[in-house]
């Protein structure tokens, strides 16, 4: 019998989150038939009722079915929605027959069985060519991260990875594991990627990691840490950085000027400067630079000024509005939280339903994705339930460094 794809039953779960709504029967069948409708996008009762398990049998969706539901969320067609994904398990590259030598996750899987088969990983690394699906990059690096997190001996894969071009790009680039449980991630960048990378980019994002890592976990400022932030970004056009390095960049700023006694004089300047230099970026690029910049703002103290700022709130307003998209990060997850709190400040009246991420989702950011999750729930809880979750927020976000939680929300 024919069983739907992943990618038919990511799209039907977010399609019903988009019309808020389940599919259950033919009557709310048809309700999304006439839904669509009205956005001149048009399917049968009957074609959705089968996509949805209403009718059976089940039959594969056409096409063109799924490019309507993809322009439903706002993707071009199906094939755009499909990029976007990133819980798909296999990639068409998955699984190789004996005829083929090129990159696999399922040879990358095998590597990581035990230390005696990481002898391997370096070759499998190294039969990645640059032109892979971006997807397949995001799987890889995700394998990596999982196996890395939760075995005891890391250092001797570490350094493979470090040591190796696209080791660092799979996990030490992509992966970025913001739990950082133990300050295993940050020692891995020190040990085994700053030694073994001359690109003055990639070391302004690990150094402004560490920079993050040392006052959010730690509550410290480190000298060391800045002075190499200070000397790599004499040495960098901020135009030619990615946005993760543009985030890192004015977030390391903020807390370089806080400690320097002057960011009551300078925090406006810098949202309006980062502000224009993100004008490039898209909606998604643009909510990481953002978020991380509010978090900095926050852990401040600076929760009012950042409530009155006209501009940046006029773009928080537009990135809340169009994350329906299926572009769902941990970035626009801060975000969320950022602006429910100040509509709620504000005494606006809230009309909206909070996204939430699958758990399967962002396992680097764990604690920081639960700390979100209870911020949202205090905001919309009363009497008993207010109570527990005031206590256990408090004692969460202290005890895993997510203060800006705290002090956004009290």
């Amino acid at each position: 019998m024919n069983q739907p794809s992943p990618y038919v039953n990511a799209i039907c779960s977010q399609i019903e989150i988009q019309s808020g709504f389940k599919i259950k029967n033919i009557g709310a069948a048809k309700r999304l038939s006439d839904l669509l409708a009205n956005d001149k996008l048009f399917i049968s009762s009957y074609t959705i009722g089968r996509l949805f398990g209403v009718i059976k049998p089940y039959r594969t969706p056409y096409k063109s079915t799924l490019n309507i539901l993809a322009n439903y969320l706002k993707f071009k067609d199906w094939d755009a929605y499909c990029e976007n994904q990133t819980n798909i398990p296999f990639d068409t590259n998955y699984f190789l027959t004996e005829f083929a030598d090129g990159f696999s996750i399922s040879v990358l899987n095998a590597c990581l069985i035990d230390k005696e088969g990481c002898e391997s990983l370096e070759l499998v690394l190294n039969k990645l060519n640059g032109k892979e699906k971006s997807t397949l990059i995001y799987s890889a690096g995700e394998i990596l991260g999982f196996h890395i997190r939760e075995i005891k001996e890391k250092n001797y894969l570490l350094e493979i990875l470090g040591k190796n071009a696209n080791g660092q790009l799979l996990f030490y680039e992509s992966f970025v594991d913001e739990d950082n449980k133990d300050n295993y991630f940050s020692k891995a960048l020190e040990n085994y990627y700053l030694p073994n990378i001359d690109n003055e980019y990639r070391k302004l994002f690990a150094y402004g990691f560490l920079i993050n890592q040392k006052l959010y976990k730690q509550n410290e400022f480190s000298e060391f840490y800045f002075k190499q932030f200070i000397t790599i970004t004499n040495q960098i056009e901020l135009e030619k950085c990615h946005y993760h390095e543009v985030s890192r960049f004015y977030e390391c700023l903020i807390i370089f000027d806080s400690y320097n006694g002057i960011i009551a004089n300078t925090w406006e300047n810098h949202i309006n400067e980062l502000l224009e230099n993100c004008k490039s970026f898209n909606i998604y690029e643009k909510a990481w630079i953002v978020s991380r910049v509010i978090k900095t703002l926050l852990y401040f103290n600076f929760k009012k000024e950042l409530f009155q700022h006209k501009a940046l709130n006029e773009l928080i307003e537009i990135m809340i509005k169009t994350e329906r998209t299926g572009l769902h990060t941990i970035a626009l997850y801060a975000i969320q939280l950022y602006w429910l709190y100040r509509m709620n400040y504000l005494k606006n009246k809230i009309v909206y339903k909070p996204f939430r991420i699958n758990n399967i989702f962002f396992q680097n950011t764990k604690n920081e994705k639960l700390a979100i999750e209870l911020g949202i729930a205090y905001l919309f809880s009363v009497g008993e339930n207010k109570i527990i979750l005031n206590k256990n927020i408090n004692q969460f976000c202290k005890e895993r460094g997510l203060l800006w939680v705290i002090k956004l929300i009290y």
